[in-house]
């Protein structure tokens, strides 16, 4: 069974219109950022590492610059909507009155600035903030200090985007391009975008609008209609004739031999399982069966196999496959015309695919492991008991099939479309445990201090026996009295000698005749020794008694030049082992990293795909889920019990062949989506992580959709290289599905109920009545017919009209299909006739001969217009006698 699906041009419903205006609001944007991509951002920016915008500078952009960045978020255009009048535009130049240089400056100075002043410090704390209490995988202060400058080139992007876009905003004031600002800040009233979808002018007469269509002026005057149509076309296989084809092989019988001709057919299992004993063990099955068909069931087969469901514009399921064209006409005839000549085009195509497959097939192999094959065999013996020599010629037994496609009926269907389809299906996420890194331990490189300076304590007996009491005059300003050893030096230690070889000294103990009190004492260093004296008072000791002092003070120790030395050279040494062992952990952090990163890769890769019909049944869910919204939308969302959902599901089924929907995933190149390519966490790309760890084949230069792979991973999923969202336990029908911008959907009405659906989709929440009132163009007797079927002469005919004649059609062939009658009509003779409904009556009569083979004008429905003959061998020869002219060789 095959079919035909036409969508039809013309009724512009409300959906089919929301889904427009939705379109063109995504868009809206493009133009000004087109614009603005011709001006050069001016900004300066000062900031500190304690994550705060000391200063931001914005100027007004300059003409004829590079690209800038393309943001769909603008604190400008935010700010000057603020200004502007709520309800309506301001006209003419007046938009200079708030698009002005002065006014822009000083929005960029104030409300832009503030602004991104506090959107970097707010992220760059962020940053801060999660290094901060980040305990595992943390990330070196070199990735710390390369994420804020990451985000410091991207603050400046975002504030160059801004100068540029304000250098536009004015450019566009002083081209008077007033209608753009408008569309730019403004949204006009949804009553007046009905001007938009206005219908094509009424034509003085009827010309193909293909032969005048402008794609420049004309596409937003076309609208396809929600409403399409199925042919259903049968193929039958009728067995005419057999006979000998030509030679295939060639046999002689000398007078009294004889000959055995053995026949052999093998039937051959062959299963090969692989195990391998390693680190990962891989089970491999390889299975292959071939067995004769008959032509029947091959042909279902092939049919079968060129079926491309949910993946192609085809009629699934009972429908067979079908090819899908536009008509400007809702003209049954003409669809059904146009419908016959595809079908005859296809059928010829595939039958001659078919004939080729079956004379590669008449060989039965079969393939499975534990080598099971089945032989039989055919013995012929030929016996020449004549006194001639006897030649056998083997032919090929051929078969003569005759092919017949018949139209077996019609079908109304409901045409939608579903955007972003792939959103609404959750996809899996990979769970895989990296091994952490085997760190060595970093020894304390903590640098030993210089010992600070010692002080050591010296004492001296010293005596005063001077018998003048006015003494007067001394050698170092004091008195000598005796000397002091100095002291032993802590080791590694020197002592600290003054400038001017001076120490303090005082007086521990005195001990003498009529003495009290405490004198003055001093000592200089000289000689390795210490030189003590008593200070006299004025120049003059009075004192003629002898004293016995005993005398004490303190000397400075100071860390030795070897002993520094030692210390800078131990330091020294610390550092060089603690940087040698933190490279050493920073090789092995990257060779953990990346051993895992490898891991993943090849992991992600092996991952089983899961099952066709699983991931099938799950799009169709996601289909059917928009479909039932929208059909239900007005209904089901004022339900407050199960009851109503109850009644709604089985009145939809009633009119509504739901479970034989068919949908069409529209390829990415319609409307290509953003990429996915994600950098791993916590860097601002992948290259830095590998530093030259992996080879690069390509012309050197960055491509935004690179992807990895190892000397063990499976091959990549189409479409790895175009950067499409995937998922890793899903098929390529589901990557496609993910990544498709919208997907056709076509649920056929039920044969009857064409009234009925019209009226169901008239509702307000679906396609509503927007475009019915609309005249329909046509031909004159087109319009006539249907002016006549629907009693409409006094007026003309509305697309509505045309729809619902088309409703009647489509019922009235229906009813006549389900209706028995005697057939063949031109038969005279009752008793050659048979009782059959239109669409059966071939399994009752047979084969209908076709005149000329094909038959586009048909005068009547359900009858036979296309019709061919197939040869096809079959693995059967049989030997012939021939005889040949011993003069000429040629075969008598």
């Amino acid at each position: 069974m095959f079919g035909v699906y036409q969508p039809m041009i013309g009724w512009k419903s409300k959906r089919i219109m929301n889904r427009h205006k939705l379109g063109l609001w995504q868009s809206k944007y493009s133009l000004i950022k087109k614009f603005t991509k011709s001006y050069r951002g001016i900004s300066k920016m000062a900031l500190d590492p304690n994550c705060e915008a000391s200063r931001i500078s914005i100027e007004i952009g300059k003409l004829f610059t590079s690209s800038v960045s393309e943001s769909n978020f603008s604190i400008l255009i935010q700010a000057i909507a603020s200004s502007l009048p709520f309800d309506q535009p301001p006209s003419g130049e007046k938009w200079k009155d708030f698009i002005d240089p002065k006014l822009i400056q000083k929005l960029l100075d104030n409300t832009v600035s503030s602004h991104y002043k506090q959107y970097y410090s707010d992220r760059c704390l962020k940053i801060n903030s999660q290094h901060m209490f980040k305990s595992i995988d943390r990330v070196s202060p070199i990735e710390l200090e390369r994420q804020k400058t990451k985000l410091y080139e991207d603050i400046k992007e975002l504030i160059n985007f801004e100068s540029a876009l304000s250098g536009a905003l004015l450019g566009m004031v002083d081209l008077s391009m007033y209608d753009q600002l408008e569309f730019l800040f403004y949204t006009k009233p949804k009553t007046d975008l009905t001007v938009f979808n206005k219908y094509i002018a009424d034509i003085l007469r009827f010309t193909d609008p293909f032969e005048t269509f402008d794609p420049q002026k004309d596409i937003k005057n076309v609208c396809v209609s929600p409403l399409g149509i199925v042919h259903l076309f049968r193929q039958y296989f009728f067995e005419l004739d057999t006979f000998l084809g030509t030679p295939v092989g060639h046999v002689w019988l000398s007078p009294g031999s004889s000959v055995e001709l053995i026949e052999v057919s093998t039937r051959r299992t062959y299963v090969e399982k692989i195990i391998e004993q390693s680190l990962e063990t891989t089970k491999k099955e390889e299975k292959s069966i071939t067995d004769r068909d008959e032509i029947s069931d091959a042909v279902k087969q092939d049919n079968k196999t060129d079926l491309k469901l949910g993946a192609t514009l085809t009629v699934n399921q009972s429908w067979g496959t079908g090819n899908a064209t536009a008509t400007t006409s809702l003209n049954m005839d003409k669809s059904q015309d146009i419908a016959r000549e595809t079908t005859h085009k296809r059928m010829r195509e595939q039958t001659t695919k078919l004939s080729s497959e079956i004379k590669q097939n008449y060989k039965s192999t079969f393939k499975t492991i534990t080598e099971t094959t089945d032989t039989s065999s055919k013995r012929y013996v030929l016996n020449n008991n004549t006194h001639d020599l006897i030649n056998y010629e083997l032919r090929r037994k051929m078969r003569q099939v005759g092919v017949q496609v018949q139209d077996i009926g019609t079908y109304l269907c409901w045409q939608g479309y579903v955007d972003e389809p792939g959103n609404a299906l959750g996809i899996s996420n990979l769970v895989h445990i990296a091994k952490p890194a085997d760190l060595v331990t970093v020894p304390d490189k903590t640098a030993i201090k210089v010992p600070d300076d010692q002080y050591v304590n010296f004492t001296a007996q010293l005596a005063w026996a001077f018998d003048d009491p006015k003494r007067a005059g001394f050698d170092y300003g004091f008195i000598v009295l005796g000397y002091a050893d100095i002291p032993p030096a802590p080791d590694g230690f020197t002592l600290v000698i003054p400038p001017d070889g001076f120490v303090a000294a005082s007086q521990i103990s005195a001990v003498g005749e009529d003495f009290s009190g405490a004198w003055g004492f001093r000592g200089k260093i000289e000689n390795s020794k210490i030189t003590l004296g008593v200070v006299p008072v004025n120049g003059v000791m009075d004192w003629d008694k002898r004293v016995d002092f005993t005398v004490g003070g303190v000397l400075q120790f100071t860390a030795s030049e070897t002993k520094r030395q030692d210390i800078a050279a131990a330091n020294a040494a610390k550092e060089a082992s603690a940087n040698a062992a933190t490279e050493e952990n920073a090789r092995l952090t990257q060779e953990a990293y990346l051993k895992a990163v490898k891991d993943r890769i090849e992991v992600s890769r092996s991952i089983n795909t899961r099952k066709y019909e699983d991931l099938r049944e799950e799009e169709r869910i996601i289909v059917y889920r928009k479909l039932i919204h929208d059909l239900t939308n007005g209904i089901a969302a004022n339900a407050e019990d199960n009851e109503t959902y109850h009644t709604v599901s089985e009145l939809l089924n009633s009119i509504f062949d739901i479970d034989k929907m068919l949908y069409f995933v529209a390829p990415d190149w319609w409307k290509p989506r953003k990429h996915f390519n994600k950098p791993l966490e916590g860097r601002s790309n992948n290259y830095d992580i590998f530093q030259n760890q992996f080879k690069e084949w390509s012309d050197q230069d960055y491509r935004e959709d690179n992807y990895y792979i190892t000397d063990k991973s499976e091959y990549a999923k189409m479409g790895s290289s175009l950067g499409w969202l995937m998922q890793l336990d899903g098929d390529d029908l589901r990557n496609a599905f993910l990544n498709a911008p919208w997907v056709k959907t076509v649920m056929p009405i039920r044969p009857g109920k064409e009234r009925e659906a019209l009226n169901w989709l008239q509702q307000m929440h679906i396609e509503g009545t927007e475009g019915l009132d609309a005249d329909y163009h046509a031909e004159k007797a087109e319009l006539d017919k249907i002016k006549t079927a629907l009693n409409v002469q006094n007026r003309k005919v509305s697309i509505l009209d045309a729809i619902q004649y088309l409703c009647d059609q489509v019922a009235e062939k229906h009813k006549e299909s389900n209706k028995v009658d005697k057939f063949p009509k031109e038969e005279i003779n009752d008793d050659n006739k048979v009782n059959a409904t239109p669409i059966d009556k071939v399994y009752e009569h047979g084969f209908y001969p076709l005149k000329d083979g094909f038959k586009v004008n048909m005068s009547e429905n359900f009858e036979v217009f296309d019709q061919w003959i197939e040869i096809l061998p079959t693995d059967q020869v049989v030997p012939v006698e021939v005889k040949y002219d011993p003069k000429t060789g040629r075969q008598k």
